[in-house]
């Protein structure tokens, strides 16, 4: 091997050195191991950048006419540019093996690289590669999403080098969780949205997330999510970091230890006591602290004593475990006296007393004298005796730990009467009763039903002008008062809109009104002043003024079907199923064209009377028939006085909508 000077146009020189092998005899080719790029540091100091070695070997076989190469390098962050020629002296000859080692490109850290290599002369071959200069002062930059219920992270890097991810509790350092989708690797360098989903088992209050370059003591970036923002996980992370509760002495004490959440936030904490579903603080107990432990003093050992945590509008209820108590009592019911065993395990006092109590509060007052029992009169024996006599019917007994404030009481209030055939009667007694009560339940029921039961029913098609919302409410009122009041059966395209949507609203107004006319029902049209006006649009053909062909344009089928009915005047009969009905204040006679004027024509709510009896088109004189109807008639005057003001109501609105449109 031997050197060769060159000559190197550049932006600053570097040393350059060439050497060639003269038994290569391989054919030439530009392949991807002609450039080589490798990191180097010729300075050292804090202030130095890093350098980017150049490494060309190409064989040169069959290509006497090669000079040297061109070089261009470009950074990719901030696209500054680099281009030089490295070539040969003329009076040198290199025969075979190129071999050149540039030192050295000077760059920024932490971005990537792309060099490409060219011929001098250019034969059309290239060679590029990029290189990832690395940071060792940098930390990856990534942000995230929590998923809560499904228990993961989704975590997203900026596209770059390769990033390691992690889930870890944080302690004196943050340690692996240990399990299933907690660790990842990023390929930041190849993917354009680089992202991965770490999972975890149960929620820490010190969990975090960290990730790191993947290179060799990459500085590490760490968020803790439940620490950041901890408000919409409270009652998990206070479900985790409360401890059991442990008794000693007359002591309860709860530990509560949370090292990720503390001093910054510091939870609230009392007593309750659960009672009925829900626990009521005790407010004269005092909840001392010392370290991480919440006590409170001469307390009995009971679940129904519990601790309440209370964080940022959050709450968190821990209770001792039901199991674990530390007396227990048995009941037995004699003759003239009520008879209590007590068990005790503990040195205590037990106290008793018949008492009321209130079904408003849910407290019992006492009635009696307080009976007494404590262990120190029974040495040698935890089992007590406690005797009451007997309360009276209503009345209850109260039976507590006395040594200490804080107890649960437990109140007996269901005692055996059964003495003397007691029992025996008031069992007879309650069945009789039971069966009383089931016969005039069922007596009242069928006579409910026929009290309710429809006298008649009639099939009512309703049409009318889309005047305003105002307008469509009281016809919504107004159906309502037919259906429920008077028990017909109402068709209106407001309540079938679905089907209207189907199969239009033409074909549709045709196939009720051939269902009314099978049941020899009645179209209601509700007229109005707008009516006139439509009616008249209508009749001139003004179609496009109105919208005629919209499909949900009920007023407009209904005076396409009508005008068939209006042509035929010798059969007056076309018109028996049509009724017309207008409100007061809302239209006149004079507004109802003449042509109608041979349908029945009812002004509400004056005609109301005469529109029942017109509907109801039946005569039923016999005894069973009027006394039903006059009970229901009863019924029915209650019901509808409340739906008449209703409907009286949405008259009104429409009036004023009306006066307000004129004015």
């Amino acid at each position: 091997m031997e050197g060769y000077p060159l000559s190197v146009l550049q932006e600053s020189p570097t040393p350059i050195f060439i050497s060639t092998l003269s038994n290569l005899t391989t054919d030439w080719t530009l392949s991807p191991e002609s450039l080589t790029l490798s990191t180097v540091s010729l300075h050292e100091g804090p202030s130095c950048k890093p350098c980017i070695r150049i490494n060309i070997s190409v064989n040169a076989t069959g290509l006497p006419k090669l000079r040297g190469f061109v070089v261009q390098g470009l950074q990719l962050s901030n696209n500054a540019f680099h281009s030089f020629k490295i070539l040969k002296k003329k009076i040198y000859k290199i025969r075979h093996l190129w071999e050149v080692k540039y030192d050295c490109l000077t760059v920024d850290r932490g971005q990537y690289i792309s060099v490409t290599l060219f011929t001098e002369p250019n034969y059309g071959f290239s060679v590029n590669k990029r290189y990832f200069i690395s940071n060792h002062d940098a930390k990856p930059d990534f942000h995230y999403q929590h998923i809560a219920e499904e228990k993961r992270f989704e975590i997203f890097v900026p596209k770059g080098p390769d990033v390691d991810v992690r889930l870890c509790n944080q302690a004196y350092v943050c340690k692996d969780l240990e399990t299933n989708g907690s660790k990842k690797m990023i390929n930041a360098s190849q993917n354009d949205s680089p992202n991965a989903s770490l999972s975890y088992d149960s929620l820490l209050p010190c969990l975090c997330i960290e990730a790191f370059y993947t290179y060799r003591d990459s500085k590490r970036g760490k968020k803790c999510p439940f620490q950041e923002h901890p408000e919409p996980y409270i009652e998990e992370l206070l479900k985790v970091s409360v401890q059991e509760i442990i008794h000693h002495s007359n002591t309860m004490t709860v530990k509560y230890s949370s090292p990720c959440l503390l001093p910054t936030l510091e939870p609230a904490v009392t007593v309750c006591r659960k009672q009925n579903g829900i626990c009521i603080t005790e407010n004269k107990a005092i909840v001392q602290k010392h370290g991480k432990e919440y006590y409170i003093k001469n307390a009995d050992r009971d679940h129904h004593l519990c601790f309440k945590f209370s964080l940022l509008n959050r709450t968190y209820i821990k209770c001792p475990d039901r199991n674990d108590q530390l007396w227990g009592l048995d009941m037995k019911t004699q003759l003239s006296y009520v008879l209590f065993i007590i068990s005790s395990k503990i040195p205590a006092t037990f106290s008793a007393a018949v008492c009321n109590q209130s079904q408003q509060t849910g407290d019992c007052d006492l009635k009696s004298i307080i009976y007494n029992v404590s262990t120190e009169n029974h040495l040698g024996s935890r089992d007590l005796q406690l005797s009451l006599p007997r309360p009276g019917i209503g009345d209850c007994i109260k039976l507590w730990r006395s040594d200490v404030p804080f107890s649960h009481q437990y109140l007996f209030c269901s005692f055996d009467f059964s003495h003397r055939h007691l029992g025996l009667l008031a069992l007879s007694t309650t069945l009789v009763i039971i069966t009383v009560i089931s016969i005039v339940y069922i007596i009242c029921k069928r006579i409910w039903k026929i009290f309710t039961a429809s006298l008649w029913r009639r099939t009512i098609l309703l049409v009318y002008s889309p005047d305003s919302a105002e307008y469509k409410a009281l016809i919504c009122a107004f159906a309502d008062f037919l259906h429920n009041i008077l028990g017909c059966e109402v068709i209106l395209d407001l309540w079938d809109i679905n089907t209207v949507s189907q199969i239009g609203m033409l074909p549709w107004f045709y196939q009720k009104r051939d269902l009314v006319s099978q049941r020899k029902g009645k179209v209601m049209i509700l007229w109005t002043r707008q009516s006139k006006t439509m009616y008249d649009q209508w009749k001139n053909h003004q179609n496009n003024i109105i919208g005629w062909k919209d499909s949900t344009n009920l007023f407009g089928a209904a005076m396409s079907c009508l005008e068939k009915d209006l042509q035929v005047q010798q059969e007056h009969e076309n018109l028996e199923h049509y009724t017309m009905v207008y409100f007061e204040g809302l239209c006149e006679k004079k507004d109802i064209p003449k042509c109608f004027r041979k349908m029945s024509r009812y002004r509400l709510l004056k005609d109301l009377y005469r529109l029942v009896s017109h509907l109801q088109d039946t005569t039923c004189l016999s005894p069973p028939c009027l006394i039903k109807a006059g009970a229901k008639y009863l019924m029915k005057k209650l019901i509808s006085s409340e739906k008449r003001r209703g409907l009286q109501y949405h008259i009104e609105v429409c009036k004023k909508k009306l006066d307000e449109v004129g004015s």
